[in-house]
């Protein structure tokens, strides 16, 4: 083989790791950051349920984490796919708040439901394909 049949292969190889690698750290970012929102959520139904109700300063605050957490990575997450895929979590985040100030438990629970939903609806279509490599 001539040196430039070796550079060839040698040139598809790292092509293809370099991709492989971007594909494998999507992956890692996308479950990462929707891990985190799943994990607030659950947090949050824990709380809400051991103090009797959602009019509480502790869910409120964690309410706000999740907001402020969703915000950090959602800008990261538009990156690799369409804002608007994404935007409905955003929205329903925003919903929670205004469940608490408006006192509608059942609502507050519905949504935060519909969170866990989008969230494992999420990891599926947004986690790293091989198919993005090709």
């Amino acid at each position: 083989m001539t040196k430039y049949g070796w550079f060839k292969l040698v040139s598809i190889f790292l092509i293809l790791a370099v991709l492989i690698g971007l594909c494998v750290l999507e992956d890692r970012l996308v479950v990462l950051s929707l891990d985190e929102v799943k994990r607030f959520c659950y947090e949050i139904e824990t709380v809400a349920e051991e103090n009797g109700g959602i009019v509480n300063g502790e869910v409120a605050s964690l309410v706000d984490n999740l907001e402020y957490s969703w915000r950090e990575h959602e800008s990261a997450l538009c990156f690799m796919v369409n804002h608007k895929s994404i935007e409905q979590l955003g929205v329903e985040i925003v919903r929670l708040k205004t469940y608490i100030d408006e006192e509608e438990p059942i609502e507050f629970f519905t949504s935060l439901e519909i969170i866990k939903h989008y969230v494992e609806n999420f990891q599926h279509f947004m986690g790293a394909s091989f198919h993005n490599i090709l």
